[in-house]
């Protein structure tokens, strides 16, 4: 899709995102095995992920280690992160504590407003 409407944005929304580096890495790594299935695409998944997809963050994986946390949000990409709180449910994410590792403040004005406001412009 994304070849086709290079100005795609595409938002996975109550998915998290704890899963992207290890599915983006598979996708990476058959890119050249399956190309002749996808002859239409011109650079690897990555790149396109990188570039068209946004990812919210509820459920959002707690790792007992705060680094684990921030590892992960730093290699998805501090742009590529919406809050959803998925409130009212019982067990929604309170934005005052839903991060278990520090951001700085631009990081969650980021995650908390900038980027939504980027993605959802027209």
């Amino acid at each position: 899709m994304p070849e086709r409407f290079p100005k795609l944005k595409i938002v996975f929304i109550e998915g998290g995102f704890g899963w992207i580096p290890s599915a983006v890495w598979r996708m990476d790594q058959h890119f050249e095995r399956f190309r002749s299935e996808v002859p239409h695409l011109k650079r690897k998944p990555s790149e396109y992920v990188r570039e068209h997809f946004w990812f919210t963050t509820q459920p959002i994986d707690e790792p007992d280690e705060a680094r684990h946390l921030r590892a992960l949000i730093e290699w998805v990409g501090i742009d590529r992160l919406l809050f959803s709180s998925d409130y009212p449910h019982w067990d929604f994410d309170d934005p005052r504590f839903a991060f278990k590792t520090p951001l700085t403040e631009a990081e969650r004005k980021k995650i908390f407003s900038t980027n939504a406001r980027a993605v959802y412009k027209f």
